[in-house]
């Protein structure tokens, strides 16, 4: 794999503006305060361009799967087969961390005095509604794939749960692109606009029945990180705090300190594959997408799909959970 061509080499990725030179994706404020209707919001409204048939995703899954487990998940153990790159990843995350603890760590985020300052449209599912059922701090925990084996209320195949999966992006990972296709440990999976649409396809969950049905979902926090564009942004000046509910829900938080805005994060885990993919607040175009095992880890490899074309990869650093009332 080491001499495949990345990303850049197909279309509609080099000329894609840098981090430094434009608008950040999620930076800009939600439409208005407070919390709306369950299920009047754009982030439950799947965008034309992600309009993918339920054969192609069908698809889409079996060969990720054979990829996967034909080869007897050698993405299991990624981490230890290539140290490498998780200490590239760790070393990056080790700076961002560094700059949030000097810089921010004493400012509150997502403590019980920081969410009346920051109102946002939450969707219709979102862990908001237990905020008061746990200590502020609970929702900084670090799960463990262990403990997601008998949280899920689903019926899922049991030989995708038996192990995890760690999911590596770009040039030297295990999901990659070359040309116009992505592939997964070698194996071809779907074209490069397929995966883009199937991931925002799978982070648009539809809305509950009503509010009871919100409120009395659970919720298992997946905690709280640093988002970092690239490996020279150490600001450590945004955030994300992530839960999953038991029916595989994703619901978080992304906060910039640019803005002092809060937006809404909502997404879903494929019980076939591990995989998560989320939107954030009301883009369109917008989705994030990395496994549920990489959610465990100190840093977790972020995939940001910018509608069908373009790509960029991004780093989730876990921050630790704080110990002190705020």
């Amino acid at each position: 794999m080491g001499d495949r061509p990345g990303i850049g080499d197909r279309p509609g990725t080099g000329d894609r503006p840098g981090a430094g030179n434009r608008p950040d994706w999620i930076d800009r404020p939600g439409v208005g305060p407070g919390r709306p209707g369950v299920g009047d919001r754009p982030i439950h409204n799947r965008p034309g361009w992600a309009n993918i048939d339920n054969s192609t995703n069908v698809n889409i899954n079996n060969r990720w799967n054979n990829a996967v487990w034909g080869n007897g998940n050698r993405n299991g153990d990624w981490i230890s087969r290539h140290p490498s790159r998780y200490a590239r990843n760790n070393y990056w995350g080790v700076g961002v961390r560094n700059n949030w603890n000097r810089r921010w760590g004493a400012a509150g985020w997502f403590g019980p005095n920081w969410w009346s300052g920051h109102y946002h449209p939450i969707g219709g599912w979102h862990y908001h509604y237990g905020l008061g059922r746990h200590p502020w701090n609970y929702w900084w925990r670090r799960p463990t794939f262990a403990a997601f084996g008998t949280w899920f209320a689903w019926n899922a195949p049991a030989q995708v749960w038996s192990q995890p999966v760690y999911y590596d992006y770009g040039d030297g990972g295990n999901v990659y692109y070359q040309d116009d296709s992505v592939f997964i440990d070698g194996q071809e999976v779907c074209s490069a606009v397929d995966f883009a649409a199937s991931a925002m396809d799978l982070a648009t969950v539809q809305p509950p029945a009503g509010q009871a049905a919100a409120e009395a979902a659970e919720w298992m926090p997946l905690g709280t990180f640093a988002v970092s564009s690239d490996e020279q942004d150490d600001s450590a000046g945004r955030a994300m705090q992530l839960a999953v509910d038991k029916e595989g829900v994703v619901s978080g938080v992304y906060y910039s300190s640019d803005t002092d805005a809060a937006q809404t994060v909502l997404g879903q885990v494929d019980k076939e594959t591990q995989r998560v993919a989320f939107r954030i607040g009301e883009s369109e175009d917008i989705v994030a997408e990395t496994g549920l095992y990489n959610l465990t880890k100190d840093e977790a490899p972020l995939l940001v799909h910018f509608g069908p074309d373009k790509v960029e990869y991004w780093l989730l650093v876990r921050l630790e959970e704080p110990q002190d009332e705020q």
